[in-house]
């Protein structure tokens, strides 16, 4: 099985425009490859031995096309408590935004496959090095008491927009396992629970946590 990357269709489309594109027997696109054609509204055709696989790509397009509109919205909602924050903890902020910019990688992750993230990380008494890319749930329960804290809206923000970091990385991998781009999708949720750690971090810190919770 031969993959058509991005670069691949960007080379030749460059060389002659074009307004379809016929995969031939034993070529399958890459998630990049099919966003490249898809934002330029080029017709992807099959022969009819491969009308079947034509319909599984239009439909994976469309799952990565509908993820990466997840991740912007993610990023604007990082940025919008991030500017919250600035007024209450400058510390606190400025690691939020680093965070919040590595939402970009994971951007090139599901179109082009390859990206280093590059979170900030100090090991704590409830995360280190080795398990910060796993799923370690939150250090502890965010309830109605947190509310009336002196950080009580920074916190309940933070862990709304943590559920949701969480949602979407179930989506990613729905859509990438359909894909089975099995490496994408353990390199994307592994970046994703990088960005959840992170926010389980700074929700300690806004809580005045110095010692994990974790039961």
């Amino acid at each position: 099985m031969k993959f058509i990357t991005e670069y691949d269709l960007r080379a030749r489309f460059n060389e002659q425009p074009f307004t379809d594109y016929i995969i031939e027997k034993n070529t399958r696109l890459t998630p990049g490859a099919r966003q490249f054609l898809s934002d330029r509204r080029i017709t992807l055709l099959e022969d009819g031995a491969e009308a079947c696989e034509a319909a599984d790509s239009k439909k994976d397009s469309l799952a990565i096309a509908k993820l990466l509109s997840d991740v912007e919205v993610l990023e604007a909602e990082f940025l919008v408590i991030t500017g919250q924050i600035i007024d209450v903890d400058m510390e606190i902020a400025g690691q939020m935004s680093k965070a919040g910019h590595e939402f970009g990688r994971i951007k090139t992750l599901l179109t082009d496959g390859a990206a280093d993230l590059n979170i900030s990380f100090e090991g704590c008494t409830g995360m280190d090095q080795d398990h910060f890319g796993k799923d370690l749930g939150n250090c502890f329960d965010i309830t109605d008491f947190y509310i009336q804290s002196p950080n009580g809206k920074i916190i309940v923000q933070m862990n709304a927009l943590r559920a949701k970091i969480r949602a979407m990385r179930i989506s990613a991998a729905e859509a990438l396992s359909a894909d089975r781009e099995e490496k994408r999708q353990e390199a994307v949720t592994e970046a994703v629970n990088q960005i959840i750690n992170k926010l389980s971090q700074l929700i300690c810190m806004a809580a005045g946590v110095k010692t994990c919770r974790r039961t």
